[in-house]
């Protein structure tokens, strides 16, 4: 009885040391493949990041809120222009050289960005986002061809339309934002507007600055794509140029190009009423542009509702080797209330999350008086989030936009080339690039 007394310790011994051998395999397992749905859990050592990117104002103060609540998780960031990125991520994947863990796709490219696959879908295991924790029109802008939500959203980027009060006030008879809305619900009586402004002023006074700004609002409102799969909607961009056309023969817009000098002086001159607006223009576009203006500026939701302006998308390269950390980041900045606040705090930028528009007086930033004592953040989430819809992205946009571009100085600057005419050379020049797109 002894000797089976011994044999069956000894085999208890044997048992208890391989569960122990079993258990610390799956710890050591855990460590260093823990799944990104625990949010880094298993990543309490010190985990280092790489990130290429251009907003480094904000990424550096971002990081510093987020570094309070994971302060072992350190990013490495690399400075590049947005409009060299797409070139280096493609270069990079030609040479098979390595990406970054964290990727950025800026609202003109990330569609063709998105086509790389290089980007996790985070809706997937291991992530399971759920997406419908996210405002309904940002999901075309997150979403690749396949379906797939491929990153979240650094800003809401809402679009407005700035305006300079006293002029308004001069031709409008008010300087109200709301009232002007009123005024504006769609874009003929825009144009009806700007023909009366026009006879006004003696022609001294425009709408708009171009025809490319009345495009970067026209062209991302509503929800129909230009381009679905390889098929190019004629009748979308055909009607899109035939009011553009309107626009240019009723002299609403004052054909000082878009971007161009002249239209940047025009912001602090008497030539020009409104503008295309982000929540980012005030900061580094109408301010800038206008230093000595005092309650001079305001803005409103223009005719026809908001729409997407800018934006980037920030996802996670698929073959990185710090999934875990890097969804740790994303997840806490992008995707949690917590994150929008710190982004709100530092940027004043708006993360596109249900939950964080439950109580919108915490978006308050409270009286402007560049912009006549106007609550910009309580203008972004009561008047033009609501009224926001967009159009899926796609690998052709920022061609699209070239093409675009292209055709509309000719239109501005030639009174007899008209819609049809420009949808021609449109059309051609996208098949420069594109010989698969098929026109209908």
């Amino acid at each position: 009885m002894k000797r089976t007394g011994r044999k069956v310790g000894t085999w208890v011994a044997c048992l208890a040391l391989s569960l122990m051998v079993v258990i610390a395999g799956c710890g050591s397992n855990d460590a260093n493949h823990g799944t990104a749905s625990e949010n880094g859990k298993n990543q309490d050592a010190p985990v280092k990041l790489t990130a290429w990117g251009w907003d480094k104002a904000w990424f550096d103060a971002s990081l510093v809120e987020f570094n309070k609540v994971h302060p072992n998780i350190s990013i490495d960031f690399v400075e590049v222009s947005a409009g060299d990125y797409l070139k280096k991520v493609q270069t990079s994947i030609a040479s098979g050289s390595e990406l970054p863990d964290i990727l950025w796709a800026e609202e003109a490219f990330r569609g063709a960005m998105y086509e790389l696959n290089v980007l996790e879908d985070i809706s997937s295991e291991p992530y399971n986002f759920d997406s419908s924790k996210l405002l309904d029109f940002e999901l075309p802008l997150l979403t690749n061809s396949k379906g797939e939500l491929v990153g979240l959203e650094q800003s809401g980027s809402p679009g407005a339309l700035a305006y300079k009060r006293d002029l308004a006030k001069q031709f409008f008879g008010t300087d109200d934002p709301q009232e002007l809305a009123a005024l504006f619900p769609d874009w003929n009586a825009f144009i009806e507007k700007g023909k009366e402004v026009v006879q006004e002023s003696g022609g001294k006074t425009y709408m708009l600055g171009s025809l490319m700004d009345a495009y970067t609002i026209l062209s991302k409102q509503g929800t129909t794509a230009v381009v679905d799969g390889t098929t190019v909607n004629r009748e979308v961009v055909l009607e899109l140029f035939k009011r553009l056309q309107v626009m240019r023969d009723s002299q609403t817009e004052g054909k000082l190009g878009m971007w161009s000098p002249t239209w940047n002086a025009s912001y602090s001159q008497d030539n020009v009423i409104f503008y295309p607006a982000a929540n980012w223009s005030p900061q580094f576009v109408i301010k800038p542009n206008d230093k000595s203006s005092n309650g001079r500026w305001g803005l409103m939701v223009p005719p026809e509702g908001g729409y997407p302006y800018g934006g980037t998308t920030i996802g996670i390269w698929k073959d990185s080797k710090n999934k875990d950390a890097a969804w740790t980041y994303m997840n806490w900045l992008l995707a949690s209330d917590e994150g929008a606040e710190a982004n709100f705090k530092v940027s004043n930028y708006i993360l596109p999350l249900k939950s964080f528009f439950e109580d919108t007086s915490k978006l308050s930033s409270g009286p402007d008086e560049f912009f006549g004592g106007q609550d910009l953040g309580s203008f972004w989430v009561e008047e033009v989030f609501p009224s926001m819809k967009a159009k899926q992205v796609t690998k052709y946009d920022q061609d699209i936009y070239s093409a675009s571009e292209l055709v509309l100085e000719t239109m501005a600057q030639d009174p007899n080339f008209n819609a049809e005419e420009a949808l021609m050379r449109w059309e051609k020049q996208l098949k420069k690039n594109h010989s698969e797109l098929i026109f209908k």
